[in-house]
């Protein structure tokens, strides 16, 4: 390190001089040399130089001091340490010494770690007795901790601890890895940005990043490229191995916010969240991310294995929220879903924001998102998110829940269902949700009820179902309870043989006489929904084959089996098409097509059956009614000519192409009178709108009426002038749109959309 006199002749610029020379100097000028050295020693701020610790000197302990960090390596111990880095002089020859870092409450300790290779795994060579093995990293202390990514880093740990280590406690703080700056410590945002990398390995029960044997595991990760392998039964990134029995470890608290991520977990264990009998929260707002899940029971992304050793769940459960970022793909184990809960336990996903999943893949009998086997799902996907792909090998759903329970019990089978609910809102867009076998694209899996809400502006590209499993709604021997509203555009929901397209599962037999397939189709102020369904086939089974099913409504059951009935309400303007599986289009097997009434104007529903004939009912298409290109006014049959005298007498006329629709767009009845020149339409509703043409109006004036009146129930009659409201929009052509609106008390005029209620009286 060079001294403080050199620096002080270098900050006066001068060169330093020989000891000779120096020699020869008067008393006076050495003096006055030395008390000017003093003076810039003492009254200057001198910058700080970190020491650079090679890890093959030695185990290094840091933790924080006043101003920096405290470093300890061997006997050499230095005090304030600035940016300390932590070098391998050769990080192709891996080193057995650790590093441990301690941060005190209130305390925040930064470490870098440039090129550092260690390996302290020493097999089973101490036995089974996890305190006789070394951690290459070790974060711990009530403070926090960031180490920065310098180079390419790699970190082995032995049995029973992770790569690197950060157990979370009740008074732990937060361990962050992050890349903040360039390797050579310049800020990034320039093209020779670089990009600093982490391989971290766990050892046996313990996370590759996070907790270690019967330990929680936290990690906050803001960059850098990642890549983190855990033991058996331990999360990539994330917790440790549980103990069921003393209910201890295995959560894993994680938080992504960028970098490139691949993590895989050991058997039992999630690829990133919780390990075994844990629990796994995961927030991710960026990055690229891809986790896997290589055993048995644990999710890509959430939770672990849950196990119930004493009546009481103990982990499984994964609250995982994406709101940003890319899931390029979350793979889950056996019975274990892609993004969501392990075996057994709740899967509470939130997908928003700009999220992209592009793969989400649940093992058998576990949902591709949602929960796995004998769990439940609450599932939102909202915002302007993108699911590519989101498919369960068989038995669970694409989106939803895993497989349910079905096991004798002595009187009989006992069917323990599981419930997939799911809310797909705002500008969400689904390509592609689908079951291998059993389950449904969005719902229930195998035994699983799906209680599934589209709205707002949701786009569904293809929802379709596994063998018996419905597009959207329940999974095999599973209920579905579906609503649609608002903007919704389903392209193809496809129900897998015996199942609907939209609503029930096949095998589903009622328990009491409420049960019911549910399916609710409305149009909103948001817009109306345009939808695609398909019931699924026959299904030529030697031993229980199956008929085919409706397109929405119910699947279908063997014969002799009493099918559950089907509930569907359709409202407002729609537009379906629905093809049946067999010879119900909409409805079920035993009631037939359901008829709707009363819907708008603009309806499309098209019906057909498995053989392609048209089964639809009255009421599926409602047209505009036709309007006369000259509607005229004349007196109606029998009506008294008008007085003479200077009274006038109101008398019943017919304005042609003049109709009044109600709340729900149903044209209702009502009558015109005309009274001199004020022409009164009169119409008995609550809520009842006018609807005419400039056209008209101008026929209108040229008859010699000068004003109309429109009088509904528990509203005052309004009037508006005729020139008023020709000279509202002059040069509009005749076929312009005039719709006088009461609603209660409350009334409103539009011409060709625009608001004219200033025009009323």
């Amino acid at each position: 390190m060079i001294s403080y006199r050199k620096l002080a002749m270098r900050v006066l610029g001068h060169s330093p001089v020989s000891a000779a020379r120096t020699a020869r100097r008067s008393t006076a000028k050495r003096a006055a040399a030395l008390a000017l050295t003093a003076a810039l020693v003492v009254g200057m701020t001198l910058p700080a130089f970190a020491d650079t610790w090679y890890i093959d000197d030695g185990d290094i302990s840091i933790s924080a001091g006043e101003t920096g960090n405290k470093v300890t390596q061997g006997s050499t111990t230095k005090e304030n340490d600035t940016d300390t880095v932590i070098k391998s002089k050769d990080s192709s020859t891996a080193s057995s010494n650790t590093v441990t870092i301690h941060a005190d409450e209130g305390k925040t300790v930064n470490v870098t770690l440039d090129n550092v290779t260690i390996n302290v795994d020493e097999g089973y060579k101490y036995g089974y007795e996890p305190n006789a093995y070394k951690t290459a990293v070790s974060v711990t202390g009530s403070g926090n901790t960031n180490i920065e990514l310098n180079g390419n880093n790699t970190l082995t740990s032995g049995y029973g601890h992770a790569g690197l280590e950060h157990n979370k406690t009740d008074d732990s703080g937060t361990l962050t890895i992050q890349d903040e700056k360039n390797d050579d410590g310049s800020a990034k945002g320039s093209a020779s940005d670089t990009t600093g990398s982490l391989t971290a390995t766990g050892g046996y029960h313990s996370a590759g990043i996070g907790g270690s044997d019967k330990q929680d595991g936290q990690v906050t990760i803001t960059g850098g490229e990642i890549t983190a392998t855990g033991g058996n039964g331990a999360a990539g990134i994330g917790g440790g191995a549980g103990d069921k029995y003393a209910a201890v470890g295995g959560d894993g608290d994680v938080t992504i916010s960028g970098g490139t991520i691949t993590a895989t977990g050991g058997s039992l264990a999630a690829g990133i969240g919780g390990g075994l009998d844990g629990n796994g929260t995961v927030i991710i707002t960026d990055g690229d991310i891809t986790a896997k899940a290589t055993g048995r029971y644990g999710a890509g992304i959430g939770g672990g294995c849950g196990e119930i050793p004493k009546g009481t769940l103990i982990g499984g459960n994964g609250t995982v929220t994406i709101s940003g970022g890319t899931i390029t793909e979350a793979s889950g184990g056996y019975m274990a879903a892609g993004i969501g809960s392990g075996l057994q336990g709740l899967g509470t996903v939130t997908i928003e924001g700009d999220a992209v999943i592009k793969n989400a893949q649940g093992g058998e009998a576990g949902a591709g998102i949602g929960s796995g086997t004998r769990g439940n799902s609450e599932i939102i996907i909202r915002g302007n998110a993108v699911i590519e792909n989101a498919e369960s090998k068989e038995n669970g759903a694409g989106i939803g829940s895993g497989q349910g329970d079905l096991y004798p019990d002595g009187d009989g089978m006992v069917i323990d269902l599981t419930v997939g609910n799911a809310t797909i809102e705002g500008n969400a867009k689904i390509e592609n949700a689908k079951s291998g076998s059993g389950g449904s694209g969005i719902g229930g899996g195998v035994i699983g009820i799906g209680n599934v809400i589209i709205r707002g502006n949701a786009q569904i590209g293809n929802a379709t179902g596994g063998e018996e499993g419905a597009g959207i709604g329940g999974g095999a021997l599973g209920t579905g309870d579906v609503t649609i509203e608002g903007n919704v555009t389903i392209e193809n929901a496809q129900g897998g043989a015996g199942a609907a397209g939209i609503g029930g599962g096949a095998e589903t037999q009622p328990d009491t006489e409420d049960t019911r397939n549910k399916v609710s189709i409305k149009s909103t102020e948001a817009g109306s929904p345009n939808i695609t369904a398909k019931g699924g086939g026959v299904l030529n089974n030697e031993e229980a084959p199956l008929p085919g099913a409706a397109a929405i409504g119910s699947g279908s059951v063997a014969d002799g089996a009493t099918e559950v009935k089907s509930d569907i309400t359709v409202e407002g303007k729609v537009t379906i098409d629905a093809t049946g599986g067999g010879d119900v289009a909409i409805g079920d097997s035993t009631n037939g097509e359901t008829q709707f009434s009363g819907l708008q104007v603009g309806t499309t529903i098209t019906r057909r059956n498995a053989k392609g004939d048209d089964v639809s009912q009255p009421g599926d298409v409602v047209r505009e009614p036709e309007k006369p290109a000259q509607p005229t006014v004349t007196p109606t049959e029998g009506a008294e000519a008008p007085s003479n005298g200077s009274v006038e007498v109101e008398r019943p006329v017919t304005v042609e192409g003049l109709y009044v629709t109600n709340v729900l767009g149903k044209q209702i009845t009502h009558t015109c009178t005309q009274n001199g020149t004020t022409l009164t339409i009169r119409a008995n509703g609550i809520v009842a709108s006018a609807h005419l043409t400039l056209g008209m109006v101008r026929t209108l004036k040229a008859q010699g009426v000068k004003t109309l009146v429109f009088t509904t129930l528990l509203s005052r009659s309004t009037t508006v002038s005729v020139d008023a409201l020709l000279a509202a929009e002059p040069d509009a052509p005749d076929e312009t749109a005039v719709v006088w609106t009461h609603t209660g008390p409350r009334a409103a005029l539009t011409i060709d959309g625009a608001d004219h209620s200033d025009l009323l009286k």
